[in-house]
Parts: structure tokens; C-alpha cells; sequence
């Protein structure tokens, strides 16, 4: 529960403007992104509590077309610190300003998440290698975050024989199944994909409104913030765009005091009743 109240703390100070750095070590060498929680709040912290569980850990890169590299499906028997993270979805962020003004497009080094329809975003990301028109147009394609530096020059080296997944049947389509990926895990991708590279090691190095000034070429505009006066705007577009607004950051952090008030209120509760809350405090996990 504390690291998760971390992470949406981290999700909360992006709203202000600040960014997260991530530092990822690869097959191929070290790859620097700045997580941007006020483009995509709940991607951002489904990502940054991940990269905490170390579920980019000695993962594979299974997907690389030339478009994308696509990696972080979960499988059924992955080290016990994470958890099954396919059967816990996350709802679809607004789409932010910046990609709204780039007519949906994702941009070369930016991040997103894989899905199969709406809200199905869960763990599997991608990194955009070769932007198209059809990048980004799907609801669950918002990014969160973007590659810095010289990142995208080791993104670049990715092996990228085995094209897509078989289940788009193209003649380049020899990825790995990812049925039996999820079953058998590194084990299937090292014995079958002996070239296949990998995400060896993720962290959280960072936050504060400075890192985002090492990277300004691929960097999404922040929206300027609404008048003072301004009261809380309806719809889901309004409701986007306040997200990003200083109102909005303040009502962030404070759902994340009441989320910590009741899991201590909850513990206090099952303390003193001999313990029968602990099930429920240990139930309590808001994905």
C-alpha cells in the first residue's frame, strides 16, 4: 500500500509540471525515459509501480517491426514479487494536449501501452520507433512517457528478424506465440529466440521539474493552467484537461491522503479486533 501511495505521489507532482526518470539497462545498453504523469496520470503510475515491483526486470523484447518494440507481457510463472498484472486493467487516459495537437500521432521515442479494446491497458508497453498515422489513434494508445538523450540509438539496435506476432499472419510474422510465452515465460524465448534482446534492469533514478529540461525535442507542450476561479468542469474532455491544472493536482493528493487515512483507519480496526481485518487491509489494492 506505501509504495503504491509512492507512486501516486510521484503521479500527483507530475500534474505540477514535474517528470520521473527511469533508467533501463539493456541487452544493448542503458536507456534513459522521462515519465510524464500530466500527459497520461494513470499510465504513468501504473508504469512507475511497476518499474518498482521490477517487472521490467530480465524481460523480453518479443515484439520489434520496425513500428514498435513491444515488451512487458506478464507470464503465469514470473518471480513471485509481481503479481499476475494481466487480470488487473487500468482505465484509458484523456488524450493530452500535445498528442490532440500532433492529430493523435505518437512520436518517435515516446512510450504507450499495448491493449485489445478499452480500459485493457495492464503491463505490456511499447517504445514508437517509426511513427505512423495509425499510431496513437486507438483509445488506449496515450503516452506517458518518452525516450531521452541518446536512448533511441540504442532502441534502434534492437533485433528485429523475428518482425511481428504470428497472429497478424504476415510473411515477416515469426515473433514469439505469446500463448506459450505466458505459459513457459524467459525459458520459451531463449530456447526458440536465441537473438531476441532484453530489458535486463529498470529503476527510478529521479523526479523534479529539471529533468524534463535534458530532453526538449520530442517533448509534448504543458497546457497552461485554468483561471484561479475556475470551478471543476464536466464532461470527459473538460474532465482530461483538468487533470493537467493545478486544481486538479490538488485533488490528486488529496484522494491519495484519504486512500492512506482509510488504510490506517482499516489496520487500526483490525488490530483491535484481534486481527480480522487484516484480510480486508491486505485486499485493499486499487490498480
Amino acid at each position: 500500500m506505501l509504495s503504491y501511495l509512492l507512486v501516486m505521489a510521484m503521479a500527483a507532482a507530475g500534474a505540477r509540471g514535474e517528470t520521473v526518470r527511469v533508467h533501463c539497462l539493456s541487452t544493448k545498453g542503458e536507456i534513459n525515459i522521462d515519465v510524464h504523469p500530466e500527459w497520461a496520470p494513470l499510465g504513468a503510475a501504473r508504469f512507475l509501480e511497476l518499474v518498482e515491483k521490477g517487472h521490467y526486470d530480465n524481460i523480453g523484447l518479443p515484439r520489434c517491426n520496425g513500428d514498435i518494440v513491444q515488451f512487458g507481457e506478464d507470464w503465469e510463472k514470473r518471480d513471485a514479487k509481481s503479481v499476475d498484472i494481466r487480470h488487473k486493467n487500468i482505465m484509458d487516459d484523456p488524450k493530452p494536449p500535445g498528442q490532440k495537437a500532433n492529430r493523435l500521432m505518437l512520436k518517435r521515442g515516446q512510450l504507450s501501452y499495448a491493449g485489445g479494446g478499452p480500459n485493457t491497458r495492464s503491463s505490456s508497453i511499447f517504445f514508437v520507433v517509426k511513427p505512423n498515422e495509425y499510431l496513437g489513434r486507438a483509445e488506449w494508445e496515450v503516452p506517458f512517457g518518452e525516450v531521452v538523450g541518446d536512448g533511441m540509438k540504442i532502441v534502434d539496435q534492437f533485433y528485429r528478424g523475428y518482425g511481428d506476432f504470428g497472429v497478424f499472419k504476415c510473411p515477416t510474422c515469426n515473433a514469439p506465440d505469446l500463448s506459450k510465452y505466458w505459459t513457459e515465460g524467459n525459458s520459451y524465448l531463449k530456447r526458440e529466440f536465441p537473438k531476441l534482446d532484453f530489458m535486463l534492469k529498470c529503476s527510478i533514478m529521479e523526479k523534479g521539474p529539471d529533468v524534463s529540461q535534458t530532453h526538449n525535442a520530442q517533448a509534448m507542450p504543458h497546457p497552461p493552467s485554468p483561471p484561479q476561479n475556475e470551478g471543476i468542469p464536466h464532461g470527459v474532455e473538460a474532465y482530461g484537461d483538468y487533470l493537467w491544472s493545478n486544481q486538479g493536482s490538488v485533488v490528486i493528493c488529496f484522494l491519495i491522503a484519504v486512500l492512506a487515512g482509510v488504510a490506517w483507519a482499516r489496520l487500526a480496526f483490525g488490530c483491535s479486533n484481534g486481527g480480522k481485518g487484516r484480510s480486508e487491509e491486505q485486499g485493499l489494492h486499487v490498480t
